[in-house]
């Protein structure tokens, strides 16, 4: 699509004027999803504050002897528009220029991600996934909130930071899942570095390190080529039960509350596409009961017998 066509189509979508075939054709482009997430980031411009009618009044004030025409305030609007789409390029400019790149799911979503050098991730339901993609050929560093599975290509060092630890490789398969007080890295190839708080772990192939408000647990030999998330099926082992109730809400987008004891440890799994079936594979090894409150799917309670 020409240039000209898609500033035209993005100044109707920012004055709100865009037809639904319009927008259609805006989103087979990448400009829509690229300029959605430049808004967002750049909450941070302050532009001063338009008063297109007092401009308009001082125009009218310079200009009472003369003959030339008074623009109608449509005229001063499309103008407008125009400023703003121009402001929009150049943040593009800069935004694109750093060569950051951040993927954020949301609830209840998860996303297939193609690195430069062909490595690969799947980022899992409510998680930020963020690199330098113009720093890549020399730093293959990635910031992650959240749980992804990875499949790195040799190369140079790949390393993966949390806010908890970091995971070190230069071409495996392993998992990451960095959440609150929740910190567990499992390898399925090759194998990966761990550093957590002044520790370094080395696990290979079926082992997995986690750290759960500060303990530290190594165990191995778990029969699998990949997560079973990526397979719509969430799998836990001696795990609290309020990281079990986290992770459903986060794969179903649901609120649950409950008023048992959710520090006992859970084993076992729920799938990810069947909220009732869910519900019970985690209820009932603890006898308890669930009722959706309001008649609402998107919030539930769990009690006691």
């Amino acid at each position: 699509m020409p240039i000209m066509k898609n500033e035209n189509l993005l100044a109707k979508w920012l004055s709100g004027e865009i037809s639904p075939e319009e927008l259609d054709i805006l989103k087979q482009t990448e400009d829509l999803s690229s300029y959605e997430k430049i808004i967002i980031h750049t909450d941070k411009f302050k532009v001063p504050a338009f008063n297109s009618e007092r401009v308009f009044q001082k125009i009218i004030d310079r200009q009472q002897d003369t003959t030339v025409l008074r623009p109608n305030f449509r005229t001063w609007k499309k103008i407008a528009v125009v400023a703003a789409v121009l402001v929009l390029l150049l943040a593009s400019y800069i935004f694109f220029a750093q060569g950051d790149v951040t993927v954020q799911t949301a609830n209840a979503e998860k996303t297939n991600i193609h690195l430069p050098d062909a490595s690969e991730v799947v980022l899992n339901a409510g998680s930020t996934l963020s690199y330098n993609k113009k720093k890549w050929a020399d730093h293959r560093d990635l910031k992650l909130e959240g749980e992804a599975f990875f499949k790195v290509v040799p190369g140079n060092n790949f390393a993966v930071h949390t806010t908890v630890g970091t995971v070190a490789v230069l071409g495996t398969h392993f998992n990451v899942k960095s959440r609150d007080q929740y910190f567990e890295v499992s390898c399925y190839q090759g194998s990966v570095k761990v550093i957590y708080e002044q520790d370094t772990f080395i696990l290979k192939s079926g082992e997995t390190f986690r750290s759960l408000e500060g303990g530290k647990i190594e165990s191995d030999n778990f029969p699998k080529s990949e997560p079973s998330w990526i397979r719509d099926e969430s799998s836990f082992k001696s795990v609290p039960f309020q990281e079990v109730i986290r992770e459903l809400e986060r794969q179903y987008n649901v609120k649950i509350h409950s008023d048992t004891d959710t520090d006992v440890l859970f084993t076992g799994s729920f799938s990810n596409d069947d909220l009732e079936t869910a519900i019970k594979s985690i209820t009932l090894p603890f006898h308890l009961k669930y009722r959706f409150a309001d008649g609402s799917n998107s919030e539930i309670i769990l009690y006691s017998e």
